[in-house]
């Protein structure tokens, strides 16, 4: 039986659609929104700007706004795909930060596919991220790290990365070691940085290793250890700490320290 379900960010101007097991024909369409959608599962038939062609399991297809497109099962194909659908103003906005743009206008992608598997990957992670809705930073950062890669490598642009100092970087650091417990965004740490949300995401990770999200959550599980080791109440912890709940915290604890909560309070 086929499902469609719909998910909103609501940090990110992004709907994402997952269709599974689906048979569900589309005509020759268009829509104001920008799209990108993956192949999940069997094989479809893709017609965009004048060109058709065969997308299988791997494969982004990539919609420009207004563009007229179809994409439909292959007969006798077991079919599955996710769609983002994002707002062009959202989206030249990320452009803008990636290459020298003033208008901030979206810029129209020159392909129409790309079976970039790093891409694929990324893609997923974010369409994951959008589902759970757990955490609103981790999907306003992958939103931008995915988009602003997608428009780098779809464009094969060559483009210097910018002189950016570690000051503005040793800012950013700053602002999530003052501000961890709180549901900071990606925008306000690149305001208070004086970076681009694309090159603070970029750069932050060239000079720590991981995102500004994972630093918070970083920092974050640090701080628990010291109050588990009080002997604060785990739920409390987990609360006052900024978790969205117990399990965001289970979660994200044995991850970096490799045991249970209750296991380190002991």
């Amino acid at each position: 039986m086929a499902k469609q379900r719909f998910f909103r960010s609501n940090v990110t101007p992004i709907e994402l659609r997952c269709s599974k097991n689906t048979n569900a024909c589309y005509g020759k369409h268009t829509h104001e929104e920008f799209s990108v959608g993956s192949v999940d599962c069997g094989q479809s038939d893709y017609f965009n700007n004048n060109i058709e062609s065969k997308i299988e399991m791997g494969s982004l297809v990539i919609v420009n706004p207004l563009e007229v497109h179809s994409c439909n099962p292959t007969p006798d194909t077991n079919w599955s795909y996710k769609m983002l659908y994002v707002c062009p103003k959202w989206l030249g906005h990320i452009q803008s930060m990636v290459v020298d743009n003033p208008s901030k206008k979206f810029i129209p992608f020159s392909i129409i596919h790309t079976n970039s598997a790093e891409l694929y990957q990324q893609f997923q992670l974010l369409a994951d991220s959008i589902i759970n809705n757990v955490d609103q930073m981790k999907v306003e950062e992958e939103s931008i790290a995915f988009f602003s890669n997608l428009f780098l490598n779809s464009n094969a642009l060559d483009i210097d990365e910018l002189n950016l100092t570690k000051v503005n970087i040793t800012k950013a650091h700053r602002f999530i070691s003052d501000n961890f417990k709180n549901n900071i965004s990606i925008k306000e740490i690149a305001q208070h940085s004086g970076l681009s949300e694309y090159h603070l995401i970029h750069s932050f990770r060239k000079s720590y290793g991981i995102t500004p999200h994972a630093m918070q959550i970083a920092m974050r599980i640090n701080e628990a250890k010291v109050l588990l080791k009080k002997g604060h109440n785990i739920v409390s912890v987990a609360t006052e700490l900024g978790f969205n709940d117990q399990s965001h915290f289970h979660r994200n604890f044995k991850k970096l320290v490799a045991v249970t909560p209750a296991q380190y309070k002991g």
